[in-house]
C-alpha cells in the first residue's frame, strides 16, 4: 500500500462503523501456550488452555501484540525485532488472524543493553551511520558478548531513533534506520519506544489525530505505542510519553515538514488505561521496569520535563508496587534521580548514544550536551537491586572531568574563536573573567542520590557548590568551532547549559594538587581523581 492511500485508510479508520473479529493462536514448539495476554492495545484477553484467543474490536490502534510471558521470548521477525506484535491489515469490520509463535529461553540470569538518541539521519555532514558503525557498534557488541556469556541478553531503544527533521531529506526514516542497523550487525532482540523525532513530520493538519497517523512509519517498524513484556520473573512495561503535535509554521530548510515538529510530554489517557488493566496480571511482588522517552523526573522531587502531573498520575497507577525503575533518555545528559515527592520510582536518564547528534566536527570528542562521555548502558539483572552500568564508547571509564580554571580562561582569552563566541553571547559564561582565578570545576556525570563530592587542597577541604554554568570543553567542542567573525547568534546558544552534576569551589593557590572525592550515603569512596595544576585546557581535555 502506497504511502498516501495508507495515511488515508489510518484517517478514514475511526470513521467506518462496526467492528470485526481478531482471532489466532499462540504456540511454542508447536504446542499451545494458555493465560498468554494478547491486546489490541484497548483490551486485554488471554489465551485459553489450547493456546487461542478471541477479541472483537475496533482496531483503533491498527495492531494486535502478546505479553510474552517469562521464559518465552517472541519468534524474531528478522535479526533485530521480536515478533510479539502484528500490524492489523483490514478494515474494523473484518475478521484477522494472527499467530504467535514463542521460543523457550532461560532467562534465570538476563542483561539488558540501553541505547537512546541515536538520532540517525544518513546526513553527509554528520556522517553518523559510519561513525555510529565505526565506534559504536563494537563496543555494542563486546558488551553484548560478555553479557551472554552469563545469560539472556536484551536491547532497548528509548527512542528518537532516527530524526523527523530529516527523514526526506535523506531518506532515513524509522524503517529505513532500523534496516541499516540490522544490515551493521546490531545483535538483537531489541524492544523499543517512541520519542518525539520518531514521527512523520510531513503528516499535520489532522488535529488529535496527528499523533497517531504520523507514528505510522514508527509502529509499522516497531509495533505497539505501550506494551509489556516479561523476563526472568520481571515486568517490562514500554510507554510512549510524547504526544505529537505538528501545528503551526513548518521549517522551510527541510523537505515535506509541514508543522513545527512540536510536541507535549505526556502519557495519552488510552495507554494510562491500559497500562492499568496490565498490571491487574502482574504479580505485586515482581520487579517493575519502566522505559519510556521522556523522563518521568527530572530531578528528585517533582517532574519537570514531563506536563506538571504526570509523576502524581503514575505514582497513583503503580501504586500496589513499591519501586518502580524508569529509564529514560530526551534530555540528552545523565541524571539519576530517586526519593523526593515520589519514593516509589528510582530513574535513570541516560545521555545520547549520538553524544550531542553526532555534530562533533572531526578531531573532537564526541560528549554529550552535558559533555559526559558518549556511551552506551548495561543493566545486569541478576542482582536484587540493578544499577545501569555506563560504558564509554572512547574506553575512558571515569566519570568525572576536573577543569583547572586558570587554564580554560587562559584559553578563552587566547583562542579567537571563543573571543566571537563571547562577543555573539555575552550572558553565557566568561571563564576568562578573574573571579574564576584559582577555582577548579568538576563535572561528575556519575553522580546518583546520596553521593557527596568533595574537594580538597592539600588535606583542606574547600566549599563545594552546584555549578549550574557551562561545562568549557562543551562549548570548545560543539559551538566556538563553527564560528567566524561573519557568525550570527543562534536562538539555540543564548544561555549557558546547566548540568545537575557539575560542582565548583576556589582553591587558595593556583598550584597545589587538588583531590575530589565522592563518596556514598555510607561513607564509602565511590570514585575520586587528583588534578595536578596547571592542568592544560584544550579540546582533548580528560
Amino acid at each position: 500500500m502506497k504511502r498516501y492511500a495508507l495515511i488515508a485508510f489510518l484517517v478514514l479508520l475511526p470513521l467506518w462503523a462496526g467492528a470485526g473479529v481478531v482471532k489466532g493462536k499462540v504456540t511454542a514448539k508447536g504446542k499451545p501456550v494458555a493465560g498468554v495476554q494478547v491486546s489490541d492495545g484497548r483490551q486485554i484477553v488471554l489465551t485459553d488452555a489450547k493456546g487461542r484467543y478471541s477479541m472483537k474490536t475496533d482496531k483503533a490502534d491498527s495492531v494486535v501484540f502478546i505479553t510474552t510471558p517469562s521464559g518465552y521470548i517472541a519468534q524474531m521477525t528478522d535479526p533485530l525485532r521480536p515478533g510479539f506484535w502484528q500490524l492489523l491489515t483490514k478494515a474494523p469490520g473484518k475478521t484477522e488472524v494472527h499467530d504467535f509463535k514463542l521460543v523457550p529461553q532461560n532467562q534465570d540470569k538476563y542483561s539488558v543493553i540501553f541505547i537512546t538518541d541515536t538520532h540517525f539521519a544518513a546526513d553527509p555532514s554528520r556522517n553518523d551511520l559510519k561513525r555510529f558503525k565505526g565506534t559504536v557498534m563494537p563496543v555494542i557488541r563486546r558488551e553484548y558478548r560478555q553479557a551472554a556469556s552469563k545469560g539472556a541478553v536484551f536491547s532497548v531503544n528509548l527512542g528518537d531513533f532516527a530524526h523527523d527533521r530529516y527523514w526526506y531529506d535523506f531518506g532515513l526514516n524509522e524503517y529505513a534506520a532500523e534496516q541499516f542497523l540490522s544490515m551493521a550487525g546490531y545483535p538483537g532482540p531489541l524492544y523499543s519506544v517512541s520519542g518525539n523525532h520518531d514521527n512523520d513530520g510531513a503528516v499535520a493538519g489532522l488535529g488529535e489525530r496527528t499523533d497517531f497517523v504520523s507514528a505510522w512509519n514508527y509502529r509499522h517498524t516497531w509495533g505497539p505505542s505501550c506494551y509489556s513484556v516479561n523476563i526472568g520473573g520481571d515486568h517490562w512495561i514500554f510507554m510512549d510519553s510524547v504526544e505529537y503535535i505538528n501545528d503551526g509554521e513548518p521549517d522551510a530548510r527541510h523537505k515535506n515538514i509541514n508543522g513545527r515538529r512540536n510536541y507535549v510530554c505526556r502519557f495519552l489517557e488510552k495507554d494510562i488505561e491500559w497500562l492499568r488493566k496490565d498490571l491487574e496480571y502482574v504479580d505485586r511482588n515482581a520487579r517493575i521496569f519502566m522505559c519510556c522517552h521522556v523522563p518521568l523526573l527530572n530531578d528528585a522531587s517533582k517532574s519537570e520535563v514531563m506536563i506538571p502531573g504526570q509523576a502524581a498520575l503514575m505514582d497513583e497507577v503503580f501504586k500496589d508496587f513499591p519501586t518502580v525503575y524508569v529509564f529514560s533518555g530526551h534530555t540528552h545528559k545523565n541524571i539519576n534521580t530517586g526519593s523526593g515527592d515520589f519514593p516509589r520510582f528510582k530513574q535513570f536518564i541516560f545521555g545520547a548514544t549520538s553524544g550531542s547528534m553526532w555534530q562533533h566536527p572531526v578531531g573532537y570528542q564526541p560528549i554529550g550536551s552535558d559533555a559526559s562521555e558518549q556511551a552506551i548502558n548495561v543493566l545486569d539483572c541478576t542482582v536484587l537491586n540493578p544499577s545501569p552500568r555506563s560504558v564509554p564508547i572512547s574506553g575512558n571509564l571515569s566519570p568525572m572531568r576536573v577543569y583547572d580554571l586558570n587554564a580554560v580562561g587562559d584559553f578563552y582569552r587566547t583562542d579567537s574563536r571563543c573571543g566571537i563566541f563571547h562577543e555573539l553571547y555575552p550572558v553565557r559564561t566568561w571563564y576568562a573573567d578573574p573571579s574564576f582565578t584559582n577555582m577548579v570545576y568538576v563535572n561528575y556525570w556519575g553522580f546518583a542520590p546520596g553521593q557527596t563530592v568533595e574537594i580538597f587542597e592539600d588535606g583542606k577541604a574547600l566549599d563545594v557548590s552546584t555549578c549550574l554554568r557551562d561545562d568549557p570543553l562543551y562549548v570548545i567542542t560543539y559551538i566556538t568551532p563553527k564560528l567566524n567573525k561573519d557568525s550570527k547568534p543562534s536562538k539555540s546558544n543564548l544561555k549557558d547549559r546547566k548540568n545537575p552534576h557539575c560542582f565548583i569551589a576556589t582553591a587558595s593557590t593556583a598550584t597545589a594538587p587538588i583531590l575530589v572525592r565522592v563518596t556514598d550515603a555510607e561513607g564509602n569512596v565511590v570514585c575520586e581523581q587528583t588534578l595536578i595544576r596547571p592542568k592544560p585546557f584544550d579540546k582533548n581535555a580528560k
